[in-house]
């Protein structure tokens, strides 16, 4: 048992720690501002893989209400002159009410043409952004105040632990979707909807319950994204987003607790590292994308978490006596 959960912890402690102190061993703001993206982009993957990884509903719209979250948060604060905390919460709400609006049509589909709907559902966003101008600002987008709390402006390194601080309860949440009757549920549902509606399993419920938390998940994503870029604009819902997002789901691991955290770093950083190889830059960035899936295809996680999903099968028959005796009767 306790190597069971020192297995299961120990990567997000160290995750967590690594956090803590990477404000310190950085060289200065740029590779602070990274370090702060690599936790925005974990929150929005870790809303796509409640979504996907757990429950198996495939939608390519996640970038949508990370958009719709980023302009909300913004507006709430540009014209109607909210606080910090409540414009974050307006901006929630705007993208709960919409995901249900959403959900409650396009849920009725599956497979593919549940991942068309949304990514067409995420086009007819990004159509607005772009043409709505005198909401959205149009290509230009809208500027952003800084961000003050309680009266005071917070510097960049504030902004960086604010943000890890949501990371760090976005995944807690995600362990209690993962570890609950939730959990077990969702699982029902991805492995065969209607098995699961014979057992009991309200399948309309659970599947409308992780896109509403999988939309807000990806709002507030937006909405750290707005806060420190200062500015929103119509790439927020852009084709980019989900390639990365999808990237980021497949290179980190599905369904596993801490993927996210490293398909975020990966792909936050491996383009930096990158950065000098110029025209071959897209070539090798493709290559080694392409590599992870082909040896790793249970992601980087995966190296990590399926040992812990494997090891109850690996007992040995005198520590299951009850079983051989069965067997030999």
């Amino acid at each position: 048992m306790t190597a069971t959960l020192m297995r299961n912890w120990l990567p997000a402690i160290v995750i967590l720690a690594l956090g803590l102190a990477l404000p310190f061993l950085v060289a200065g703001n740029y590779q602070l501002r990274l370090a702060t993206l690599v936790w925005i982009y974990a929150v929005l993957g870790m809303g796509f893989n409640m979504l996907f990884g757990f429950a198996g509903q495939l939608s390519l719209g996640q970038q949508a209400f990370f958009a719709i979250g980023a302009y909300a948060f913004a507006l709430a604060q540009i014209h109607l002159g909210l606080s910090l905390p409540l414009a974050a919460l307006t901006g929630l709400a705007v993208c709960a009410l919409v995901s249900i609006l959403v959900g409650l049509p396009v849920l009725r589909m599956r497979t593919h043409y549940l991942a068309m709907a949304t990514l067409m559902f995420a086009m007819v966003v990004h159509d607005v952004a772009l043409r709505w101008t005198d909401v959205t600002g149009g290509t230009s987008g809208l500027r952003v105040p800084p961000p003050h709390l309680f009266g005071d402006r917070l510097e960049r390194i504030e902004v960086y632990y604010l943000i890890m601080a949501l990371a760090t309860v976005v995944f807690l949440l995600q362990v209690f979707v993962k570890s609950t009757h939730l959990g077990r549920a969702l699982e029902a549902v991805k492995t065969d909807e209607s098995a699961a509606m014979s057992l009991g399993v309200n399948v309309t419920y659970y599947k409308l319950g992780v896109f509403v938390l999988a939309a807000s998940v990806a709002g507030v994503a937006g909405m750290a994204y707005a806060m420190v870029s200062r500015g929103v604009d119509p790439s927020y819902s852009g084709i980019g987003m989900v390639i990365n997002l999808l990237t980021l789901a497949v290179i980190g691991g599905l369904g596993t607790r801490i993927g996210p955290f490293f398909g975020a770093a990966l792909v936050i950083l491996l383009p930096q590292f990158l950065a000098g190889l110029q025209e071959y830059q897209t070539l090798l960035y493709g290559v080694a994308l392409l590599l992870f899936m082909i040896f790793l295809p249970g992601g980087l996680a995966g190296l990590i978490e399926r040992p812990a999903m494997k090891a109850p099968e690996q007992d040995t028959p005198s520590e299951r006596p009850g079983r051989l005796g069965s067997e030999a009767r």
